[in-house]
């Protein structure tokens, strides 16, 4: 009976924590790119930027810069 409650409160704990990860990504990603759409709106480029493009931008970064090196690092630790 424990053992039972102990495996679904575990459960529930962790939902609990990606649901958490995933807000906070989320939030990361959100602040990201209102600094990148000011930082860009700052430049004063040709034209005014709005937190969609930011949110592009930012995730072209982390997909350019954190996805090669997660992937590389990944596949060095297996051999």
């Amino acid at each position: 009976m424990w053992n039972r409650a102990k495996e679904v409160l575990n459960q529930c704990l962790n939902v609990l924590l990606a649901f958490i990860l995933v807000l906070g990504c989320i939030a990361y990603v959100g602040i990201n790119s209102v600094i990148m759409t000011s930082v860009i709106n700052d430049l004063r480029l040709d034209t005014y930027v709005d937190y969609s493009t930011g949110s592009g931008i930012v995730l072209l970064v982390l997909l350019l810069g954190w996805g090669p090196v997660w992937l590389m690092r990944s596949l060095r630790e297996r051999r």
